[in-house]
């Protein structure tokens, strides 16, 4: 038996209230154990690179672990680093492994691997692993099974697991997310590639779960590195958040701004793939026989009844493709991004002239039979069954100077999964994944354009990290077109914490069957469909048809200029749902399996103002269900200090244990949990989805016994304000007039 290795501690946990994770290597370097807090986390050591294993021992050390120290992005480091080869050149070093730990952050571990020589194709391929490198490999049984989860698929959903059962998938399975469901405090860890996400794979074997370059890769440069961060975090929302600071900060890049311009901080009107307008212009042939006779009259509709669209989204109907669409919106690839002629026959100027609005336009995978492949020389493409541009730098500079007069405002590229599947290079280069979304975001950066990426793998959301021009993602499948469509609580949990906002797609505002459009209909849940759009913190976008917006409901997610009252975070899947619990603390509720794959308990807030605390909204689509501290992220001793005030029935009580709750008329739950303070509770503008909005309430103070509040209105507006004294619970609301857009106070008990 061979003797055990010694292991020596790297980082040790200085602060027992903060999560931090220790690392021990062994003496080698080849192996290694991770602790959270002092408890046994995860252990480590299986190596793999080209199907040579630390484990079957082709692979070999080389020579005694280098310590280095030294600063990058995220401070202050020390660097173990240890390089592995090939039994079959056992003094040629093929991998340098290395682990930093920071002296300033000890939450976080960076893990990275480093190639010194050009590794050519893989030699017999083992098929049964995604990545041809491997480092860090997890050790299911050394340790702990930890709940998890990772996202998979297109609009990556979250996918429920243990680190026994975790399976990645095709371009999925990161960031993965390990954590303590039997802790109500939820410690936990997130990990996920560092850097060049679209070159990653994540593995696994019953023996291990890992991550390194991906199978699909046909040559590794000398030179090339690449880095894997283990992120720890109290709490699943705080923790992802923590996580994301941790990325962020590597890349250097803000969360998107909710207001960046009026697409972004205004409702739209959409024309995706489940709404009216998509191929099709109705059946009233008096308004027209194309898109360029109709849109402007429905945009006068819209000016009619008094509902201010910021911005409009163009869909894939409006450029001509290479094949037919089918009924899922797929078929056809970009020949030319321009007017179809049929469509718009004066052009994308023309219909923007009589719009006058910021656009959002569509995009797709581009056709090898595209104009840009065979009349612009000075640009080289991979084709297979589809094309993308040999230097997508230049090419994205170039496209993006040809939109002038269209109003574009952003790009929206969809179809990114049937991009990727169908051009070879994207899988088999390993620069070109990532090269691809670069240009494209820089391109758009540098015309003042944003970017909404539709149907992303996770590899590709992640990426978005790097480039502050992709402000949002799609985060549901199309409206009408997929289960819950509109749950995008799990999702936003990984978008947010990277900086980008999650869309829920457009939606029907009215409850009438819409005929003539490309989906009839009829929406039986029109108030989740707009709620989930304003807790999102992205673009609200109706989709009716002309003479069927439902305008009181639209105007439920606005003020009066169209400006979206929203949250300060956008709505997550709340703790709640990942506490695996039997306890008298939630007695209210039968006992539970951690998870949040299919929890539709979901979470936002608004701070309002340091003088009065964290307004929460929890929307729960089981109707009638209680209501407990935990669903909004309160503790057991906030009962008593907090009132819950039941947005459909106008209900106000003081939060207990567990709260009754009378579901919606569409059947779920959505409750506004407000702080007392003073004796007072404030409630806002409880006529709004989003009460408390950052955007409509400055400064709430209680002074002298009376509760005073700042308002802020547009033109001709009417905000109604309202608040209630814990002693009896009663709802007074008093309207503020605006004459011009402009502050107000409004006081209460004076």
């Amino acid at each position: 038996m061979a003797a055990p290795r010694a292991f020596v501690l790297l980082a040790v946990a200085r602060c027992s209230t903060a999560k931090l994770l220790g690392l021990t290597l062994s003496s080698d370097a080849a192996s290694f154990h991770v602790t959270l807090d002092g408890s046994p986390w995860l252990s480590g050591g299986e190596v793999i690179v080209d199907n040579c294993s630390a484990s079957a021992k082709t692979l070999l050390l080389v020579g005694a672990p280098n310590v280095t120290s030294g600063v990058d992005a995220l401070g202050e480091f020390s660097e173990t680093a240890v390089s592995w080869a090939k039994s079959s050149a056992p003094t040629v070093p093929v991998m340098i492994a290395s682990y930093k730990t920071y002296s300033h952050d000890e939450g976080v571990i960076v893990f990275t691997q480093r190639f010194p020589i050009e590794l050519g194709v893989q030699p017999s391929a083992d098929a049964a692993l995604a990545a041809r490198t491997v480092f860090p490999g997890f050790d299911r049984a050394a340790s702990r099974d930890l709940a998890c989860f990772a996202y998979h698929g297109v609009f990556p959903a979250l996918h429920d697991c243990t680190l026994s059962t975790y399976k990645e998938s095709f371009a999925g399975g990161a960031p993965l997310t390990f954590y303590d469901s039997r802790n109500a405090s939820l410690p936990m860890a997130v990990f996920s590639p560092l850097s060049m996400p679209l070159a990653h794979h994540m593995a696994s074997s019953s023996a291990f779960v890992g991550a390194g370059v991906k199978a699909t890769v046909k040559t590794i440069p000398a030179g090339w590195s690449q880095s894997f961060m283990l992120s720890a975090g109290t709490g699943i929302h705080a923790g992802m958040m923590m996580w994301g600071d941790r990325m962020l900060k590597v890349s250097g890049k803000p969360r998107a701004d909710m207001y960046k311009d009026d697409t972004h901080g205004k409702i739209g009107f959409w024309t995706d793939n489940g709404g009216y307008y998509h191929y099709a212009i109705g059946n009233n042939k008096s308004l027209g026989s194309n898109y360029e006779e109709v849109l402007p009259k429905v945009k006068a509709y819209h000016d009619s009844i008094g509902v201010p669209f910021g911005h409009w989204q163009f869909d894939s109907w409006f450029y001509p493709k290479d094949g037919g669409v089918n009924p899922g919106g797929g078929g056809g690839a970009v020949t030319n991004w321009t007017a179809d002629p049929s469509i718009f026959p004066h052009g994308m100027a023309y219909i923007q002239s009589k719009l006058g609005l910021p656009t959002v336009m569509h995009n797709r995978q581009w056709s090898t039979k595209s104009d840009y492949i065979h009349n612009l020389s000075q640009f080289e493409w991979y084709t297979s069954k589809y094309a993308v541009p040999k230097d997508p730098i230049a090419f994205f500079d170039w496209f993006f100077k040809q939109q002038d007069g269209w109003g574009l405002s952003m790009y929206e590229q969809d179809w990114m999964c049937t991009e990727y599947e169908g051009v070879s290079a994207l899988q088999e280069n390993i620069t070109m994944g990532d090269l691809w979304l670069k240009g494209m975001a820089d391109g758009a950066a540098s015309s003042g354009r944003t970017v909404q990426y539709c149907m992303p793998y996770p590899n590709q959301v992640l990426s978005a990290v790097s480039y502050a021009a992709v402000t949002n993602a799609r985060a549901t499948g199309d409206y009408f077109h997929a289960a819950h469509q509109w749950a995008i609580g799990a999702t936003s949990l990984f978008y947010w914490a990277i900086g980008i906002l999650p869309f829920k797609d457009g939606y029907y505002s009215s409850t009438h069957k819409q005929e003539g459009g490309q989906t009839v209909g009829p929406e039986l849940n029109p108030d989740r469909e707009a709620l989930m759009a304003t807790l999102s913190g992205a673009m609200v976008g109706p989709m009716d048809g002309i003479f069927l917006l439902n305008k009181t409901r639209v105007m439920t997610s606005c003020a009066a200029d169209g400006t979206v009252l929203k949250p300060d975070a956008p709505v997550h899947t709340s703790d709640w749902c990942f506490v695996a619990t039997d306890d008298a603390e939630e007695s209210a509720a039968p006992p539970r399996s951690a998870g949040g794959a299919e929890c539709y308990v979901y979470r936002a807030y608004s701070d309002v103002s340091e003088t009065w605390g964290r307004v929460q909204y929890v929307y729960n689509d089981a109707g009638g269900a209680p209501l407990t501290p935990r669903m909004a992220h309160l503790a057991p001793s906030d009962v008593g200090n907090y009132a819950v005030y039941n947005w459909y029935t106008g209900e106000l009580m003081m939060l207990a244990a567990s709260t009754p709750l009378t579901g919606g008329y569409e059947g779920h739950n959505y409750a506004v949990v407000s702080p007392v303070n003073g004796g007072w509770i404030f409630l806002g503008e409880v006529d709004k989805y989003v009460t408390a909005s950052s955007k409509r309430f400055g400064a709430v103070q209680v002074s002298g016994g009376t509760l005073k509040v700042q308002v802020r209105g547009f033109a001709a507006e009417q905000v109604r304000v309202c608040a209630a004294k814990k002693s009896d619970l009663q709802v007074v609301c008093k309207a503020v007039d605006f004459a011009a857009a402009g502050w107000e106070d409004v006081s209460f008990g004076a």
